[in-house]
């Protein structure tokens, strides 16, 4: 695959990693900077990718190199800018009963590696071996934490 149709086909993930990023705890502006520099950095390793595999698989892992690198940079600066500029601070409330707020509140509180996993798997809606594949873990781990996760989320609606 040209260079050319790979970026062509990975432009139709946009979306996608934009919410990827947003779900990280990324803003809205921070996380379009993360897509572009996931693009570019698609187009830099353009000659690593094999057809025969998952272009989302490649695309996701890239994503999820770019917001580990922008946390060391501290690119992250601990808020997160809402769908409409309203900034949260990581202590906040839960909305009013919304279920998709509601969702994305608690989902929001999980630590990074089970984030990750429910990110992946429930919202990319990827298969396990994806998963694992995107995240360097065994297919076990990604079973483990998304009971993990799903545990705890369902720990939060208990409480509410």
């Amino acid at each position: 695959m040209s260079g050319e149709a790979l970026m062509a086909e990975a432009a139709k993930y946009s979306k996608n990693l934009l919410n990827f990023f947003w779900r990280q705890g990324v803003s809205y502006c921070e996380g379009e900077d993360l897509v572009q520099e996931t693009y570019l950095r698609l187009w830099k390793y353009r000659g690593r990718y094999k057809t025969s595999a998952k272009l989302s698989t490649f695309l996701f892992l890239i994503a999820r190199q770019v917001r580990i690198d922008a946390l060391r940079r501290g690119a992250n600066r601990g808020s997160r800018e809402g769908k409409w500029g309203e900034e949260r601070p990581a202590s906040a409330e839960p909305p009013a009963p919304c279920a998709a707020e509601d969702v994305r509140w608690a989902v929001s509180r999980l630590s990074e590696p089970l984030r990750e996993v429910v990110e992946l798997a429930v919202f990319q809606d990827l298969p396990y071996a994806e998963v694992s594949e995107i995240l360097g873990i065994p297919a076990g781990t990604v079973k483990s934490r998304m009971h993990n996760a799903l545990e705890k989320l369902k720990e939060m609606f208990d409480e509410r």
